[in-house]
């Protein structure tokens, strides 16, 4: 996988992460963004990779087109003609408008990709400011803490914490609403882009059949077979993402928050008040394990947890790598459902 800027998105979604959750100790309704910036733990450098794949693909469709155009020029109408002429001329038209199709829909989703990984990157970057302001307040109660074991700063620390313990439980919730309509406002638009991108693979698969490619269908069915292991398991994981998002915020779990499987609703729970307090500290811990920590490399210190630390928003023991070591981005996902038998 490319190495590129936006990567470093996935270190700034870590250390949001892990300065909320140490303020939310000091400062409990800060649990409820900790689990927004808990799910939101994401790599726009791996969209930005595979915006990049789909514009390679695009290029490819370039020069295809024009390889087609190229050979329909080359055939004089005097040198050959006839029926078999006027065939071998629809082959090549239906083959090109093939090719157009696809490049469409590549561009598409170069662009979409592109755009959906600039957007996580703001709102990344709004989930670090945010989490290194509550942070600072937490820092600040955990010093008057300390003052106050100090007999003459007692008296003083005091009151100062009462007043900052307020200010900061008023400024958190501010910032969590904020975060909260960004966050909405993201899923909207990421909603709508795969909404879309699915339309126009069904426009494109149509497109295909209508123009000659009759196995496009058969192939785009075998691609939804071989990949429905993968889709199901990325359900589950996203399941266990929102329970300990449930768990953070301490008020609830089950219910539409975790969707639904068909008709079939998720029962819903209460979470009792004398228990949130210890059902968010369990979110969050465990949520640090999914998280993981972010890569250090300051001067001759390089550090990478594990192919990580645990991919944040799933279980490592459901979800599979889209990349390994040495390969272009989803090469490994690509070659296990690929409906088409791989090239001799």
């Amino acid at each position: 996988m490319a190495d590129n800027g936006m990567d470093a998105f996935e270190n700034v979604a870590k250390c949001a992460y892990w300065e909320a959750s140490v303020a939310a100790f000091f400062i409990p309704n800060a649990w409820s963004m900790v689990a927004i910036i808990y799910q939101a733990q994401s790599n726009p450098g791996q969209l930005w990779d595979a915006a990049d794949e789909w514009y390679e693909v695009k290029q490819r469709l370039v020069a295809a087109d024009k390889e087609v155009t190229a050979q329909l020029k080359s055939l004089a109408k005097e040198d050959w003609s006839g029926k078999d002429r006027d065939a071998f001329d629809k082959k090549l038209h239906d083959y090109q408008n093939q090719i157009r199709v696809s490049y469409s829909f590549a561009v598409s989703v170069h662009v979409i990709l592109k755009v959906m990984a600039m957007l996580i990157a703001m709102f990344i970057m709004m989930m670090w400011a945010f989490a290194t302001i509550v942070f600072v307040y937490a820092m600040i109660i955990m010093a008057l803490r300390a003052m106050m074991l100090v007999p003459v700063l007692n008296a003083w620390a005091s009151a100062a914490l009462a007043s900052v313990q307020a200010q900061a439980t008023v400024v958190t919730g501010q910032l969590y609403m904020v975060l909260r309509a960004a966050e909405s406002g993201l899923s909207s638009f990421g909603n709508g882009a795969a909404g879309l991108l699915g339309g126009l693979m069904a426009v494109d698969v149509m497109g295909q059949m209508l123009t000659g490619n009759t196995a496009a269908y058969g192939d785009f069915a075998q691609a939804m077979v071989n990949s429905a292991d993968d889709v199901v398991k990325g359900h589950i994981a996203l399941l266990e993402q929102k329970l300990t998002a449930q768990f953070m915020k301490g008020k609830k779990l089950g219910g539409a928050d975790l969707g639904a499987i068909g008709k079939y609703k998720f029962p819903q729970a209460k979470i009792p008040p004398n228990m949130r307090p210890w059902l968010e500290k369990v979110g969050g811990v465990k949520g640090a394990f999914d998280v993981g920590v972010p890569k250090i490399n300051v001067g001759p210190i390089e550090y990478t947890p594990g192919e990580g630390s645990i991919p944040a928003g799933g279980s490592p023991s459901l979800t599979r790598g889209i990349t390994e070591s040495g390969e272009k981005y989803g090469d490994s996902y690509v070659q296990r459902t690929d409906a088409l038998p791989p090239s001799q």
